[in-house]
């Protein structure tokens, strides 16, 4: 038996002050002043913190596209020592202003990814200026080792992120300059990856570290981990489907039923043990890709009545799935 919770211990959402509302519990005023006290309703001093960050932010990244451009712009008219002392200098800037301000303050942090970017545009700038030869990924390799520790200090969500995506691009360029791209290594190595991020950046939220507590950051790595799985279930289809199952060495057998694991245990996590509406929902959608990849295949595309059919299970899958979470979701007193 379910063993529903106590509504009056549950955080007030809009769901459920629209729902007192509908029950005449509420009257229109009190409506307004419950959105007031339950925080929905932002005051004027989160206005003006709003758009000080929104600035701060948009500042921050026209001055790194203002260096990029600068020098894509001015390329051929300057001497190599300026190029090099004008990064260099942005780059001491923007740390010694991210230290002035403080690490701990979102100043300081945002300050502190800007050096980032820089470290960035100063390994580009010095591998145009002197030629080595060396392969594009190592460019994006030392780019994340360098700043590895300004995320370790920083302890801001963005800047892992950059990072994040700087290793997976890595990983990519080096498959693909190595002719590999796609193939079982280097999507062993992403969902190696990717999937060890995940794990770790869940793990950590449950210790409750404040940094990691915005819900974005281990939604877009899940997202991540998923768009992987995708890639693992299109790759083992497609060599199933156009050269049969002489194709399938066991490595490829492997990585496609380790990816069936993972793709499960994220569904059961995100929809049992700690419900996330949006991540549930995709690893649905996961799901049905892989169900659909062999369905669509073993479909004759002979007739319009085909194209029908399977427009119809797709339909029926997305509201199937929508329907199920939703009711989680209200089970849940409407936490997503």
């Amino acid at each position: 038996m379910i063993e529903l919770p106590d509504p009056l211990d549950q955080a007030p959402t809009r769901d459920l002050l629209h729902h007192y509302v509908d029950e005449r519990i509420l009257n229109r005023a009190m409506m307004k002043r419950a959105l007031q006290l339950s925080g929905f309703t932002p005051t004027a001093q989160a206005w003006v913190r709003f758009f000080n960050l929104s600035l701060l932010v948009l500042g921050a990244g026209l001055a790194v596209c203002g260096v990029y451009f600068f020098f894509a712009f001015n390329w051929a008219n300057m001497h190599r020592f300026a190029k090099l002392g004008l990064v260099e200098g942005a780059l001491v800037i923007s740390t010694v202003a991210a230290l002035w301000y403080g690490l701990e303050r979102i100043q300081g942090k945002i300050l502190l990814m800007v050096s980032a970017c820089l470290v960035g545009a100063l390994m580009a700038l010095f591998g145009q200026i002197y030629q080595t030869g060396a392969d594009a990924y190592t460019l994006f390799l030392n780019w994340a080792l360098v700043i590895t520790g300004l995320a370790i200090a920083g302890n801001f969500a963005p800047l892992w992120l950059l990072w994040w995506g700087l290793c997976n691009l890595t990983i990519v360029l080096y498959y693909d300059q190595t002719g590999n791209f796609r193939q079982t290594n280097d999507l062993f190595a992403l969902l190696i990856f990717n999937g060890l991020s995940f794990a770790l950046v869940e793990g950590l939220r449950q210790r409750k570290l404040a940094w990691l507590q915005t819900n974005w950051l281990h939604r877009v790595l899940g997202l991540g981990l998923l768009w992987v799985l995708v890639l693992i279930s299109f790759n083992f289809g497609d060599r199933f489907f156009s050269y049969g199952s002489n194709e399938l060495n066991p490595a490829r057998v492997i990585l496609y039923l380790l990816a069936i694991v993972v793709l499960a245990s994220m569904t059961t996590y995100h929809y049992f043990v700690r419900f996330d509406g949006l991540l549930a929902l995709a690893s649905l959608g996961t799901i049905w890709f892989f169900v659909d990849r062999w369905l669509f295949e073993w479909l004759s595309y002979d007739s319009g009545a085909t194209f029908l059919l399977a427009g119809m299970i797709i339909l029926g899958q997305t509201v199937g799935s929508i329907l199920w979470v939703r009711q989680r979701q209200q089970l849940l007193g409407g936490h997503a």
